[in-house]
C-alpha cells in the first residue's frame, strides 16, 4: 500500500518529521514491513532524522555515496535491457497478481502482459539502508545527480519504482514534495492514501480544501503544532468537509524534536512508545498511535470498497 505524505502548503509543515514517527510506529503496531522514500532533495533528510550522527560517520563512504545504494541506482538497474521491451505503463491491475512472487505489469496499450519476478524484491533491499531489523527500510536519494536532472529522471521511473516497492515491503511511505516536482502528482495520484501535513492556521485549511478536494476521499489530516500553545481542536468539528476522525492533532514535543535534530527518532520512538499517563512524551505517543490507527482503517475500508469517492 502506497501511503504518500505530503502538504499543500510551502515551509515547514512536519511532513518529513510526522512520516519518520508514523512509520515507526506502524512498524511496531502492524509488523508489517515498510520502506520509506522521498521523491525530492531537501536540507533535513529522512536520513538526518532516522540514522544518527556518529553511525553515519561511521558509514560516510557507503551512505550516500555507494554506486549500488539509493533511488539511482534503483533507477539505473530498472532501465537496463530487461526493461526495454515495456511500453509505457499506465496502471497496475492488482486483481491480476497470481501470488506474491509475482507482479502483472500492463502496458498503455493493454495488449501485453508480463510478469517480473522477485528480481525487484532483491533490488529494492539491497539498495536500501536497514533502519529496524527486517521490518523498516529507507532508500535514499544520495548525491550523485542534478536536481533538476534528477527530478526529471525520477519523473520518467517513478511507476516502476513504486511497484517494485510494493513487491518488497507491505507499506510503502513517500516524503512527497509540493514544490514543482514532477513526480509529485503521479505520486498522489498513484497513493492508496495521502496524508496531508498542516499547522492549526484557517488560511492553510481553507486552501487545502478549496483547492485539493479531489484527494479528499483519500486524505486524512495531521495538524502538527510547532510552538508551546495546545491545539484548538475543539474549532474543527463541522467546519470542513470531511470526518473529524480523520483531522488528527500531533502535539508538540520538545524531546522529540531535539530527537529530530539529533538523528535519534528511532531511540526515542522505542524509548517512549509503552509510556504511562504520567510520562512527558505520553500525548505525543498516543497522537502518533492515533494517527496509525486511522491510516490502518482508511486503508482497510478502501480494500472493502467502503469508501465514497
Amino acid at each position: 500500500m502506497k501511503i504518500a505524505f505530503w502538504s499543500s502548503a510551502k515551509g515547514s509543515n512536519g511532513v518529513t518529521s510526522n512520516l519518520a514517527c508514523v512509520s515507526i510506529a506502524m512498524v511496531f503496531e502492524k509488523s508489517v514491513k515498510t520502506i520509506l522514500l522521498e521523491n525530492h532533495y531537501q536540507k533535513k533528510t529522512l536520513a538526518d532524522m532516522l540514522i544518527h550522527r556518529q553511525e553515519k560517520r561511521k558509514n560516510r563512504n557507503t551512505l550516500n555515496v555507494s554506486r549500488y545504494k539509493g533511488l539511482e541506482h534503483v533507477i539505473n538497474q530498472l532501465s537496463k535491457n530487461r526493461y526495454n521491451r515495456y511500453f509505457n505503463y499506465t496502471a497496475v491491475d492488482a486483481e491480476e497478481k497470481p501470488d506474491n512472487q509475482l507482479w502483472v505489469l500492463r502496458d498503455s496499450i493493454g495488449g501485453h502482459t508480463y510478469l517480473t519476478l522477485k528480481e525487484d524484491e532483491k533490488l529494492i533491499k539491497e539498495a536500501s539502508f536497514e533502519i529496524l531489523i527486517n521490518s523498516l527500510y529507507y532508500l535514499p536519494i544520495g548525491n550523485q545527480i542534478n536536481e533538476f536532472v534528477f527530478d526529471y529522471i525520477l519523473n520518467e521511473n517513478i511507476l516502476k519504482i513504486l511497484w517494485a516497492s510494493e513487491i518488497f515491503a507491505g507499506y510503502t511511505f513517500i516524503d512527497t514534495s509540493n514544490i514543482n516536482h514532477m513526480s509529485s502528482k503521479i505520486i498522489l495520484d498513484k497513493a492508496d492514501l495521502v496524508v496531508v501535513n498542516l499547522i492549526q492556521e484557517d488560511d492553510l485549511l481553507d486552501q487545502f480544501f478549496r483547492n485539493y478536494s479531489s484527494l479528499l476521499s483519500k486524505s486524512i489530516i495531521l495538524l502538527s503544532e510547532f510552538h508551546y500553545n495546545s491545539l484548538k481542536s475543539d474549532t474543527l468539528p463541522g467546519k470542513y468537509p470531511i470526518h473529524t476522525s480523520k483531522i488528527i492533532p500531533i502535539p508538540y514535543n520538545m524531546e522529540y524534536h531535539q530527537a529530530i535534530q539529533q538523528g535519534t527518532i528511532v531511540e526515542f520512538m522505542t524509548r517512549n512508545y509503552g509510556c504511562k499517563k504520567d510520562n512527558p512524551n505520553y500525548e505525543f505517543i498516543r497522537a502518533v498511535k492515533r494517527v496509525v490507527f486511522v491510516i490502518h482503517e482508511e486503508l482497510d475500508n478502501r480494500k472493502k470498497g467502503l469508501v465514497n469517492e
